[in-house]
């Protein structure tokens, strides 16, 4: 199990949250996504053998949240 933090764009609102939370935790390998709006910082657990930080900065991407930095 890997823990990974990603700077991310316009994370506003408990719903820009909700929103990110759903659409990493829906992709294979996800264990927790933790964002916050405050920092504009998302925490992952994932399992390395089902997922990559690629694979999850290009769904934080399609969910329109880029990932900065």
């Amino acid at each position: 199990m890997a823990t990974h933090m990603f700077r991310v764009e316009d994370i506003h609102c408990g719903g820009c949250e909700n929103a990110i939370r759903k659409a990493l935790t829906r992709l294979d390998g996800v264990r927790d996504a933790a964002p916050d709006s405050a920092t504009n910082q998302v925490t992952v657990s994932f399992d390395e053998s089902q997922t990559s930080t690629e694979h999850i900065a290009e769904r934080l991407a399609t969910a329109g949240y880029p990932v900065v930095g």
